[in-house]
């Protein structure tokens, strides 16, 4: 059976539709009457690491925020095309875009932790959703603390309120928070651009330690962070997905010269 035509196969290996949790076919934006991502097709592979790299304006960011629906907040806009997660419409009218928010966690530029205990930011997605012992809230909270590397840091202050933690604590305990209600999708939107050397580079090594376990998209102007941390890359420049495959392609062989215009620092 032949690929569907809009699924791009990134170069070097293949790519079948099973293996693609997120599908996107001629799917666009707009705010009002301008056009923001332009008919993009795409496949992101599951539990691999995507990097989503281009200019300012681009519509990288709007792109990502559309995968929880973030861009419902924003008046006027709109979509059409297809995008589905794992195989369901997300702007499918009857779903449930808080079941969505569930399945979908995001990491946004600066840390945005709550003005609540260590504890109850990483408990809060878990208590909305209910049903959980406090035993098993208790495993929650430590576990996916263990797995943003902040555990050790952390574990006899649960009670103290977040936003005393460093800055990079902070977009770890974020993390954590988005772990804790088991994400099918991880989103990070610039998750390193407020944050020191020393934190990025503790964030860069916790993308790989999660990557395997969960699929993640991260939207980066940094280039070498994108090499880095991804497995795939995707281009995007003035709202049109440019190119898209396997990160170390991208790099060293791209298809198209704005590809390597822009990741060679000719503009950006």
């Amino acid at each position: 059976m032949n690929k569907p035509e809009y699924l791009h196969t990134p170069a070097g290996g293949e790519n079948p539709e099973s293996d693609n949790i997120v599908v996107a076919k001629d799917f666009s934006v707009y705010y009002g009457n301008f056009h923001a991502v332009k008919n993009v097709n795409v496949g992101f592979v599951r539990k691999k690491v995507t990097a989503i790299i281009g200019p300012s304006g681009c519509g990288k960011s709007t792109f990502l925020r559309c995968l929880n629906r973030m861009n419902d907040l924003v008046e006027g806009c709109r979509t059409s095309g297809l995008l589905a997660l794992d195989g369901t419409d997300i702007y499918h009218k009857r779903l449930d875009v808080v079941e969505l928010r569930r399945r979908v966690g995001m990491v946004f530029q600066r840390p945005n932790p709550f003005p609540k205990s260590i504890y109850e930011n990483v408990a809060y997605g878990v208590r909305i959703k209910g049903g959980c012992s406090k035993s098993d809230l208790d495993g929650i909270v430590e576990s996916s603390l263990r797995r943003a590397a902040l555990w050790d840091e952390v574990k006899d202050r649960l009670g103290q309120n977040a936003l005393g933690m460093s800055g990079g604590q902070q977009q770890r305990l974020c993390i954590a928070r988005a772990l804790a209600i088991k994400p099918e999708l991880l989103l990070m939107d610039e998750p390193c651009s407020a944050l020191d050397p020393k934190s990025t580079s503790r964030i860069e090594d916790l993308i790989g330690e999660l990557s395997g376990e969960y699929t993640i998209a991260i939207v980066t102007h940094n280039m070498q962070q994108a090499s880095r941390v991804s497995d795939y890359t995707a281009f995007f420049y003035e709202g049109n997905l440019i190119e898209f495959g396997q990160t170390k392609d991208i790099f060293t062989h791209p298809i198209h010269k704005s590809t390597n215009d822009y990741i060679t620092g000719r503009f950006g």
